[in-house]
């Protein structure tokens, strides 16, 4: 039998005990998604009921006959161990990387993300200790350095690594002055520093292609403004520019507009079957006028009563033709060829656009479809061009489910392969 004060103790080491498991009940909701943001927090829960586990006298303060901490311990245990269990599995899978260590450096758990990142193996593990697993990735993680950062709390810190770029995380396991160790995640942000470098970048080049015609529009206007109305034919000149330079502003503002709508997944696509070659040929028709001001030879390869059906948005594709052809025609001299293919292909399409114009430089051919880059920036700006044509032509093609291919020879010229899917072809009726 125990005194009144043993079962006192019992009882206050089974409640610290049922409040590790709550904590560690917890931490597998988090870890299942219904607390996303607390993945750290419940990694850290996790460790507290590791360290039931491992030994480590949590109630030694509370219970001071040995017999009852044995029993209160062995019950504690008993009833953790399954969940424990449970909760290890799902930190050895989670997409953050998971180092939990002792005081001493020996590893308590790591998760096979971890491994990755770290570049480890099991063998490694049973034979070497951690500062030795972890010297060539960064000295931030070292023992003593991430023992050092994790008192007094949950520290963080970065480090880039092979290219890629990893938040480090650190707690302390224990309470007060116990140092029992610590618990590290790691996770790789590289996406994410790579969509703030982006959103920098796009700002900076929506800013200088609003400011390039602003700046245009109000020199011009000025110098109307002073005087320049008296002169109607160069009144008239000015007028033409600041028109222009109005309009490339709103193609820009379209464009953008366009763009994030697609980018958020706000775009309503119209999707129905349409006649790819029709379309082709309507958009050829809107150019040729164009090309025509240039001498140019704007030649339809496909026969006349040559059909193929897709599934599309016609005018968002329409959109991307006519975006090729005006490049095809910027980029081509005059007295230059420009071919439009339709070719069937096994349930798709290609629509094949090539040119004998001015061509692209190999080394800017993989950058032709990021935003606002433009190959020949003379040229484009001359002719109104925002440097998102490409861009957009991309996002908009891959949201149809197909892939857009360019091929170049500087001085030769260009060919854009747009690939799409076919509508499936089906039977007649009545042919009996």
């Amino acid at each position: 039998m125990y005194r009144k004060e043993d079962l006192s103790g019992i009882k206050s080491a089974r409640a610290v005990a049922f409040a590790l498991l709550f904590a560690a009940l917890a931490a597998a909701a988090a870890l299942h998604g219904i607390f996303a943001d607390m993945n750290f927090a419940a990694i850290v829960c996790i460790v507290c009921a590791a360290a039931l586990i491992a030994g480590i006298p949590l109630f030694r303060r509370i219970v001071k006959d040995e017999a009852a901490l044995v029993e209160a311990n062995t019950a504690a245990m008993r009833n953790a161990s399954y969940f424990l269990y449970r909760y290890e599995a799902a930190v050895k899978q989670i997409k953050d990387g998971v180092v939990i260590l002792t005081e001493d450096g020996s590893f308590v758990l790591i998760n096979e993300t971890a491994k990755t990142i770290l570049g480890i193996t099991d063998a490694d593990l049973r034979t070497a200790r951690y500062d030795e697993v972890v010297s060539g990735f960064s000295e931030k993680m070292q023992r003593e350095e991430i023992l050092a950062a994790a008192k007094g709390g949950v520290k963080e810190d970065s480090v880039s690594y092979a290219g890629a770029i990893y938040r480090i995380r650190f707690a302390p396991l224990g309470e007060g002055e116990e140092d029992l160790g610590v618990v590290v995640v790691i996770s790789d942000v590289t996406e994410s520093y790579k969509a703030e470098d982006m959103q920098t970048d796009f700002v900076a080049n929506v800013s200088h292609e609003l400011k390039t015609p602003l700046t245009t529009v109000k020199s011009y206007s000025q110098t109307l403004l002073e005087g320049g109305l008296d002169d109607p034919a160069m009144t008239r000149e000015f007028l033409e520019i600041i028109d222009s330079e109005a309009d490339r502003m709103d193609r820009l503002v379209r464009d953008l507009l366009l763009m994030t709508r697609i980018d958020n997944s706000r775009q309503k696509w119209d999707m129905t079957e349409n006649d790819l070659a029709a379309l082709v040929k309507t958009a050829m028709k809107k150019m040729d006028m164009t090309a025509k001001a240039k001498a140019l030879s704007l030649n339809r390869m496909f026969e006349e009563d040559f059909s193929v059906m897709a599934e599309m948005d016609r005018d968002r594709l329409e959109q991307v033709v006519l975006n090729i052809l005006s490049n095809a025609i910027k980029y081509t001299d005059e007295k230059g060829r420009i071919d439009v293919d339709l070719i069937p292909g096994e349930n798709c399409v290609q629509i094949v656009i090539s040119d004998n114009g001015v061509g692209i430089p190999e080394k800017a051919q993989a950058r032709v479809f990021e935003r606002f880059f433009i190959v020949d920036k003379a040229r484009s700006r001359k002719m109104g061009g925002t440097g998102l044509g490409l861009a957009i032509s991309k996002q908009i093609v891959e949201e149809h489910g197909g892939a857009i291919v360019l091929e170049s020879k500087y001085g030769k010229g260009t060919k854009v392969t747009i690939t799409l899917p076919a509508c499936k072809v089906r039977g007649k009726r009545g042919i009996l």
